[in-house]
């Protein structure tokens, strides 16, 4: 293994709630990375496990661990950004893992592309069995200007994962810190990364490098989602729109942003109608002549013959029937 020596500290942020089982792993994964100059900064934040002394027993002072009341990742995220020193910023989940030159390879990048630019990389799942992880390709995975990158995200071309990003502490400070009014949001990192995204002068894709995101654990979230998170999901949709509008307003932004909202209402009718209906008036707002498709092919396919409302009622009306 070659070991990468440099002048730039880059500061790996994890938040920490009950997740005793994988802590290590995600943190073996940063103090084995080719790339030396790091500090790893752990937050742990209300858990009921022994995570907390898991990563109290580390012996290398490139690990700074901190405890905080009960909260959120987005809390506690922002916590050890304020605690970091590094000139380059990582956000890792506590359950997932980073090949071994994640670090060394992006940095790469930011020596011919500048601090300017935000560096993504690959990402697969995997569930116990790290060396079969899937990596399936999208259409994000490529260099894009940052309109570009959210337009095709938003329009279905995929996404990054949280710890693929190598951020510029510059840009942080340009965009500003993860949004904590938002509760509950399971679109946090969307929100957080699409401000970073616009103030970054071009988004860079390192196909060398790797996360391992871990998918289907028996602990994870419910997927039922409370009204608080749905409203934080929606509110993510609003940010997204008035962020880029300052950039570009153009028809493709407006499709993109619609594709949004289109995707809330589709996921959530024919519940939550008070969101549901300022989705709606959003929609109205983008005055578009004709509406992105949204959902499976047969949802799409009805939504062409008899319109996105429509399909949504007679999808209500079938699964009337099968209950």
């Amino acid at each position: 293994m070659i070991l990468v020596k440099t002048k730039y500290k880059v500061s790996i942020i994890i938040p920490l709630h009950n997740a005793e089982s994988f802590i290590s792993e995600a943190i073996d994964s940063c103090l084995n990375q080719t790339y030396t100059d790091i500090e790893v900064i752990v937050v742990e934040n209300g858990s009921k496990d022994d995570g907390w002394n898991i990563v109290s027993s580390y012996n290398d002072p490139r690990i700074s661990c901190f405890q905080i009341e009960m909260s959120s990742a987005t809390v506690a995220r922002n916590f050890g950004y304020l605690k970091s020193v590094g000139d380059y910023i990582m956000f890792l989940d506590a359950d997932d893992v980073l090949s071994l030159d994640k670090i060394s390879n992006q940095m790469v990048l930011f020596t011919q592309f500048g601090n300017d630019v935000l560096i993504s990389c690959a990402w697969g799942k995997f569930t116990n069995d790290i060396t079969k992880t899937s990596f399936v390709p999208q259409k994000v995975w490529n260099d894009l200007l940052p309109v570009d990158w959210l337009v095709t995200s938003w329009a279905g071309g995929g996404m990054i994962q949280t710890a693929c990003w190598l951020t510029p502490r510059g840009l942080i400070e340009k965009a500003g810190l993860w949004d904590e009014t938002l509760k509950s949001n399971p679109n946090d990192d969307g929100e957080f990364f699409s401000r970073v995204i616009l103030s970054a002068k071009k988004v860079h894709f390192c196909k060398k490098s790797k996360v391992y995101y871990r998918t289907e654990i028996n602990n994870s979230l419910s997927t039922k989602i409370s009204e608080e998170a749905k409203y934080s999901l929606l509110h993510t949709f609003i940010n997204y729109e008035n962020n880029i509008l300052t950039k570009e307003n153009s028809n493709r932004v407006r499709l993109a942003l619609a594709y949004n909202y289109l995707y809330f209402i589709y996921r959530f009718y024919p519940k939550s109608q008070d969101l549901i209906l300022v989705a709606k008036k959003k929609i109205t707002n983008l005055k578009l002549d004709v509406l992105p498709l949204v959902g499976g092919n047969n949802f799409k396919n009805i939504s062409k013959m008899f319109g996105f409302y429509n399909a949504l009622r007679l999808r209500q009306f079938v699964r009337g029937l099968k209950s």
